[in-house]
Formats: C-alpha cells, sequence, structure tokens
C-alpha cells in the first residue's frame, strides 16, 4: 500500500505523532470556501513542540488561495510557534483557555507582529484586551456559546463585535440557516446525517442522463448512442470535458470531444469521471456540500488503498468514494440507483452492506470526516496504515481535490 510520493522521513515521523481531521469551511451559498484542520497528538505525554508540528505540515501543504484553519487542539503555545514559516492561506488558531496564559499572549502578539494570521476558538470567559483581539482574523463559536441566538439573555449589552465568526458543532441545516441569519461567516462542516435532508424526491434531469451515460459505458454500447445521450444535456457535456481535463488529473493532451475522450481513456476509465459528474449534477444548493465530501472522499480512497500500478482498483476505490453520499446527494436509495446502473459487487458491498476490501477504507475517511481519533486509530490499525502515511494522504488528496473544485 502505497501513498503518493513520500515526503521528507522527518517531516513523515512528525506527522505521524498527531491524529489529523479536516472539515471544510460553508459558506452562505453552500459553498465549500476553505477547509479547518484539527490535530490531536496521538500520545499526550509525548507532544512535540508546536513549531515543529507545524513545520511538518507545510511539506505536505493543500496548495490554494482559499483559507486553511490549523487547528492543534491539545497543543502548548510556545516561542517555537514563532519559528514556523507558514503558507500564506494558513490561519493558525489558538483557544481562549491558552489565552489565560500571559506568556500564550505574547506569543499571540509576537505571532500577529510577525504577519502570521490568526483565529480565536471559543467564547473567551473574561474579556480580552482590545489590543490582543485585534490579532484575530475570525473566532470559531461553538452553536451550544452562541450568545447571538434570538432570546439569549447573556449577551452584555455593551459588547461590539469587530471580529466575523465562523460556528462549529452544527448538527441539522436548520443549526446552519440559524447561524447564516445571526451573520455567520462560515460553518465548520455540513451536517451529513441530518434526518430531515433524506426525504425521498426524483431525480433532477441532469441527473438521470448521468444514470442513463454510466449505464450504456457498463454495458459497452455504442460510442455514438452514448454521444446522442450525452448530447441531450449541452451543460453536462461541457461539464464531462472541463472534468476529464482537469488539472487534478492531467492528460498528455487537451480532450475534444466525448468520443476523443472514449479513445484516450477508455470506457471503465470514463466510470471515473462520469460518476465524478453524478455527484455533482444537482441543482439543489444544500447538496454542495455533499458533493465537496464526495470528491474529496473519492481522492482519498484512491490514493490510500491501490498504488499506481492497481489501476482498476483506484477507479473502483475512486466510484466507491464519490458515490458514498449519492443516496443523499439524488434523494434516491442506494438500492434503486444501483438497480439503474450496474457497479462491481465490491463497490455495492462497501456502500451498501459495509463489507469487503474497500469498506474500511469507507469507514476511515468517515472517521476522519467526524473528528474522531479513536476510530481513526482503529481503522488504521486494521489496515497495517501508518497515521502519518494516513495525514500525508489526506492532505495530497484534498490539494489534488481543489484542483477539481472550479470546474465542478
Amino acid at each position: 500500500m502505497n501513498a503518493p510520493e513520500p515526503v521528507a522521513n522527518v517531516a513523515l515521523d512528525v506527522l505521524g505523532t498527531q491524529s489529523i481531521c479536516y472539515a471544510p469551511l460553508i459558506d452562505k451559498k453552500r459553498k465549500a470556501i476553505g477547509t479547518r484542520l484539527t490535530m490531536l497528538a496521538t500520545n499526550p505525554s509525548e507532544r512535540l513542540p508546536i513549531g515543529q508540528v507545524l513545520e511538518s505540515l507545510n511539506s505536505v501543504w493543500p496548495e490554494s488561495s482559499a483559507p486553511v484553519l490549523v487547528a492543534p487542539l491539545d497543543a502548548e503555545f510556545d516561542e517555537s510557534a514563532l519559528d514556523w514559516d507558514p503558507p500564506s492561506n494558513a490561519i493558525l488558531e489558538i483557544s481562549t483557555a491558552a489565552l489565560r496564559d500571559p506568556l500564550t499572549q505574547t506569543v499571540a502578539q509576537s505571532l500577529f507582529r510577525d504577519g502570521k494570521r490568526l483565529a480565536l476558538r471559543n467564547r473567551p470567559d473574561v474579556a480580552l484586551p482590545p489590543a490582543l483581539l485585534s490579532c484575530f482574523e475570525y473566532s470559531l463559536v461553538h452553536i451550544s456559546d452562541d450568545r447571538r441566538r434570538e432570546g439569549d439573555a447573556r449577551i452584555p449589552s455593551s459588547i461590539t463585535r469587530r471580529i466575523p465568526f465562523i460556528i462549529t458543532g452544527v448538527q441539522t441545516v436548520a443549526d446552519v440557516d440559524g447561524a447564516f441569519e445571526r451573520g455567520a461567516a462560515a460553518s465548520v462542516g455540513w451536517p451529513l446525517d441530518d434526518v430531515t435532508q433524506k426525504s425521498a424526491r426524483p431525480l433532477q434531469p441532469g441527473q438521470a442522463v448521468v444514470l442513463e451515460l454510466l449505464r450504456l459505458v457498463r454495458d459497452d454500447a455504442e460510442i455514438s448512442k452514448i454521444d446522442a445521450t450525452l448530447k441531450r444535456d449541452p451543460a453536462l457535456a461541457f461539464k464531462l470535458l472541463r472534468l476529464v481535463n482537469s488539472a487534478a488529473f492531467g492528460l498528455p493532451v487537451q480532450i475534444t470531444s466525448f468520443q476523443h475522450a472514449v479513445m484516450m481513456l477508455g470506457y471503465k476509465k470514463l466510470m471515473r469521471w462520469l460518476s465524478l459528474l453524478m455527484a455533482t449534477a444537482s441543482k439543489d444548493t444544500n447538496t454542495f456540500p455533499l458533493m465537496h465530501a464526495s470528491i474529496r472522499r473519492g481522492m482519498f480512497l484512491e490514493s490510500i488503498g491501490a498504488d499506481e500500478s492497481q489501476v482498476e482498483v483506484r477507479d473502483e476505490l475512486f466510484i466507491t468514494g464519490a458515490f458514498s453520499l449519492l443516496d443523499r446527494i439524488t434523494g434516491a436509495p442506494f438500492e434503486h440507483l444501483f438497480e439503474l446502473i450496474s457497479l462491481s459487487e465490491t463497490i455495492v458491498d462497501a456502500i451498501v452492506r459495509r463489507t469487503g476490501p474497500y469498506a474500511p477504507y469507507l469507514t476511515l475517511i468517515e472517521a476522519i470526516e467526524r473528528s474522531d481519533p479513536i476510530m481513526i486509530r482503529k481503522q488504521a490499525d486494521a489496515l497495517a496504515l501508518p497515521i502519518g502515511t494516513c495525514n500525508e494522504t489526506l492532505l495530497k488528496s484534498m490539494a489534488s481535490a481543489e484542483l477539481l473544485d472550479a470546474d465542478i
């Protein structure tokens, strides 16, 4: 089992001391505008200096102009943090509990003067000095501590808020809607398991066309028949060509038509792109965060579960991740969807029955999304997967997914 291009051994060793999880930052339009990385020491009794941990991230940083919040949840903020040379889009979180220590306050102000971007995590128990507050670009507020909620009498009338806030801990779409009504800049994560979003609804026209394309490709239909089906939705045809030509999966030549795509990729490889198109064909804005998660799941599974020589396995792992939220994206149960298209039993077993060789990788990425370090460790151990390799692959797959976002 090989991850993409191993990073320097020292950095990988440091990454192996951390349990890293990610969540997208979702804005009011349901678009992913950034990422939050949370970090916990795998062995709390042997924590490394925070500066060393932060520096190890640079070698696998998900390059993008979008902000990346870095949250070392159990780190001690000492002067080693000043040694970190962060990427321009990195925003370091510091908890209000840590800021009770005058030394941490001094470190925070030094970081700010040094041009490093900071975010404040949690509501402070006591008012912080204005000079200290001015160092922070955002504040992260758990929904249970959000004093902006209607009727909350805990809000002192003297308070004037100057820092944009990001809500955490949302459990339902209604929680997210309420936070945006109160002026939140973003939500950390999206309530993937909100039962109110699982009601059955008819497939949208674009989804129906992609399902038909998937069925035709699986049946090795004539290219002319597949092309005629694709032409029923010119917008989808354009989107498919953009995806096939994406920098995330650089091909040696520009693909100019569907026939050209088949010639270059073959039917089996084309399944991968159609599965991505299926996961992103909805126009329901509440499914946008689900699409975002699907892409990252697909990228992670194909990278972590097979090496470069296992092309068919990599493609099937990608489809497993990309289709794993398809019931919530389309509003149709998996049983119905998989009657319409024929996927390999290995993919269906992983998604529907949580059995077979691909299932543990799907459970692993779900544990990462839920920020569940105990389950991450359990799954990584079961797969004989070093935590450092898991972290490296996660961050690199996020970087690859970023390249696709503009084409979705």
